[in-house]
């Protein structure tokens, strides 16, 4: 699909090229209409233009595979002036726990140098890891904070399955660092609400950077101001040696903010035979187009030393540059040799030169100071924009692409893919949303507005949120539709009802891969029936929807014996017995899983043996057959105990101990709950252990041998609150209280089951209603 649409692009791009070369700068929106519109050019210009996409895409398309340096703070600056007082209060904070600094500043007076700075004097305190995330905050949709919590678990844990619950998300993130030591930045951090989640454990040193102040607990506060006089001439003078005769005229301009002096120390370096003199007298002149000088008033400096800088430079050289705003954050030299038609990279480099573009040497990546992009943004033409976006979606659609070949091939292979989609991110959600922007009046873009979650769904569903998919999602399947692409149009909706499901939006699950079904069955993909019906089941588990669970069960074990695929038909009847027996329906769940048991020696997986040992044991036990259940059961146990983190072992012991009661062999029945008891605190199961503790209880109360029963309902409750578990309290004092309603003693028998009523009433449970049926009953109402 890919190569069709490149082949399409092509021929749009040229003509939109085409016109800006003729026409020029002049014609800004018609150029703009033109990136949607299906005008013809002529054949040797369409095979030219489509030969310059495919060599410069076949140029990226292994761009970032091989780096794994994700989060990697630029170098320390070559040159720093000033800061010392700064300094000096970020490093006594760093011996205090938590170590959190906020530097606040206006926008280019220093903020990210100083942090970066830091790194290397608190690398003793800090040794190992130093992350350096960029928060956006001049972007209008920022990273949240779960967003950035995903790419650091992701940072150490390439392949880890990510929860959608935002709690467990914390938990995980908290985890993954607790692991390691080290320096945490967030730069460029927009609120609260983006820090604050972010803390990290104390063995880091939190550092993040705002404009405006940002108030977090238990934090020190630095509030950056503008260098003084002298500090700013020392970093002139550092930057170019040969601007000092007119360094008096000069600085003041800049309002001791880094990024102009900076800027313009670079721009004398390179201009260094210009005499000092006339250089101050053009940045003056510069200064001056802007309006009056204003105490306080710091954005002119920075605009001044752009402008100037900007006016500087080659006519191609600034069109590149303009071009370079369509990022939303870093980017490669490849990709911007694609993206701004910047062949060699001869302008990126003169620009990094100027000082208009950052590079960070330990990534190998550019990027645009904030002030930089808002500077370059009213100056972007509609038609620039328009063909550097287009541009910009094809590239990314392509690395994309080459991330999901790597994906493919599972080991080592698979963590580049992964690897290489975390380090583009941004520039793929960029492309995917012009693609999606543009989907309704541009079949190109529809194209590949499909093409992005068609190439991108596993690493999508791995990475992003589950509400954030869902948007790429419905975008594409919408792109599909009007493409009139079956194939792609069953693949998105069944990855749209996958994302429904893990937010237990059923109604929406079950619509969206019904439809699905539906289309794999008219167009006989039987692989997307089965993930249809798999997800559909488990949606259905999920709500406590049993019958419909049956429903998509059975029709998917028909296709699993179709298929001679006796894992998967062994796995689906050990799932329909479950569902059975959760219905309450003995019979079938017994039909289920003798089905099951006739697959048993062909199956390796121990836990899937031991669920149907145990669901088949107690489909007997319901129907009256105990010595089935028993011999079900004792050789789920044997299994349980041999299988490591098996979690039906306690309940196998309960349901064991049911089955031999039955059997009139009370003696036998405490022996295998004592068993299992000893069991379950080995393995540090209280849960199970307290449930264990009840049934022993009541075969003691059935035994007649009322203190044994009471030691243990008493050691039940004691466990209930010591582990805090509500459900365990009530179950305690709801059977305890039966058991004394039995035996007479009224008075306890109510007291305990008031007890009981509460915790159940808390919980919402059912039991509450026959609770109060039997108070009532007891106390003669």
């Amino acid at each position: 699909m890919t190569t069709i649409i490149i082949v399409l692009i092509a021929v749009v791009l040229l003509a939109a090229l085409a016109k800006i070369f003729m026409k020029g700068s002049s014609s800004g929106k018609k150029e703009a209409s033109s990136d949607s519109d299906k005008s013809a050019s002529s054949p040797e210009k369409d095979k030219k233009s489509s030969s310059v996409i495919k060599k410069a895409m076949s140029m990226s398309s292994d761009i970032g595979v091989k780096s794994t340096d994700l989060f990697r703070p630029p170098p320390e600056p070559e040159f720093i002036s000033g800061r010392k007082e700064e300094m000096k209060k970020i490093i006594a904070v760093a011996s205090a726990r938590p170590a959190i600094v906020g530097i606040s500043g206006f926008s280019g007076v220093g903020k990210t140098c100083l942090a970066i700075t830091m790194i290397g004097k608190l690398s003793p305190q800090f040794p190992g890891n130093c992350l350096f995330v960029d928060m956006q905050s001049d972007n209008p949709n920022p990273p949240s904070a779960e967003d950035i919590m995903r790419r650091i678990i992701l940072k150490f844990h390439p392949s880890q399955t990510l929860p959608s619950d935002n709690k467990k998300l914390a938990k995980l993130y908290r985890a993954a660092l607790k692991a390691h030591k080290g320096i945490l930045i967030l730069d460029d951090a927009s609120n609260a609400d983006q820090v604050k989640p972010l803390i990290p454990p104390p063995s880091w040193l939190l550092m993040f950077t705002s404009t405006k102040p940002i108030l977090i607990p238990k934090m020190t506060s630095i509030n950056l101001e503008p260098l003084e006089i002298l500090d700013a001439h020392t970093l002139l003078n550092q930057l170019a040696p040969e601007i000092s005769p007119a360094i008096k005229e000069i600085a003041p301009i800049c309002k001791g903010i880094s990024l102009p002096l900076e800027v313009i120390g670079k721009l004398f370096a390179i201009n260094s035979t210009m005499a000092p003199d006339y250089f101050a007298k053009k940045f003056l002149e510069e200064r001056k187009k802007f309006g009056e000088d204003e105490k306080g008033n710091l954005i002119d400096g920075v605009r001044s030393a752009l402008s100037l800088c900007y006016k500087m430079l080659e006519n191609k050289t600034a069109i590149i540059l303009r071009k370079l705003v369509v990022f939303p954050g870093s980017f490669t030299a490849n990709a911007a040799s694609f993206i701004c038609e910047d062949p060699k990279n001869l302008s990126l480099t003169g620009l990094e030169k100027y000082g208009l573009v950052q590079y960070n040497l330990n990534n190998n990546r550019y990027y645009l100071h904030a002030q930089v992009k808002n500077f370059l943004k009213p100056m972007l033409t509609p038609g620039e924009r328009g063909v550097a976006e287009r541009r910009l979606a094809t590239e990314f659609m392509n690395v994309l692409e080459s991330a999901h070949y790597h994906v493919e091939k599972e080991g080592k292979e698979a963590l580049k893919g992964l690897r290489l989609f975390d380090l583009e991110l941004d520039n793929i959600k960029a492309g995917m949303e012009w693609s999606r922007r543009y989907c309704a009046q541009d079949k190109d873009a529809a194209q590949m507005c499909s093409a992005y979650t068609e190439n991108g769904a596993t690493m999508i569903s791995k990475r992003l949120s589950p509400s954030e998919c869902i948007s790429w999602f419905e975008a594409a399947l919408s792109a599909a539709s009007q493409l009139e692409d079956k194939e792609a149009e069953r693949k998105h909706l069944l990855n749209l009802g996958k994302q429904y499901v893990l937010l237990n939006q059923s109604k929406k699950a079950i619509d969206t891969l019904e439809r699905a079904l539906t289309l794999c069955k008219k167009e006989e993909d039987t692989e997307g029936q089965r993930d249809a019906l798999n997800n559909l089941s488990r949606i259905c588990q999920i709500n406590n929807d049993y019958a419909l669970t049956t429903k998509y069960l059975e029709q998917n074990i028909e296709m699993a014996k179709a298929a001679g695929d006796d894992d998967d038909e062994f796995k689906l009847l050990v799932q329909l017995t479950s569902s059975c027996i959760q219905n309450q329906e003995y019979n079938k769940a017994v039909h289920a899983g003798e089905q099951a048991m006739g697959l048993y020696e062909l199956v390796k997986d121990s836990p899937l043996k031991v669920s149907i040992l145990y669901n088949l044991g107690k489909g007997y036990l319901e129907t009256e057959e105990p010595a089935l259940a028993l011999e079900q059961l004792e050789k789920g146990l044997r299994l349980a105990q041999k299988t490591p983190n098996s979690p039906f072992q306690g309940e196998l012991f309960k349901l064991t101990a049911d089955a031999v009661f039955k059997t009139g062999d009370i003696a036998s029945a405490l022996k295998h709950l004592e068993k299992g008891l000893e069991a379950m605190r080995k393995a540090k199961n209280q849960a199970t252990e307290g449930a264990l503790m009840i049934q022993i209880a009541e075969i003691h109360i059935h035994n007649k041998n009322e203190d044994r029963a009471s030691d243990y309902f008493e050691e039940a409750l004691n466990l209930s609150q010591l582990i805090k578990d509500r459900a365990l309290e009530g179950k305690a004092l709801w059977t305890w209280s039966q058991a004394l309603g039995e035996k007479g003693n009224l008075d306890d028998a109510i007291t305990r089951a008031q007890k009981a009523l509460k915790v159940f009433e808390e919980l919402n449970k059912p039991e509450a209603r026959d609770i109060r049926d039997k108070i009532k009953e007891w106390s003669g109402n």
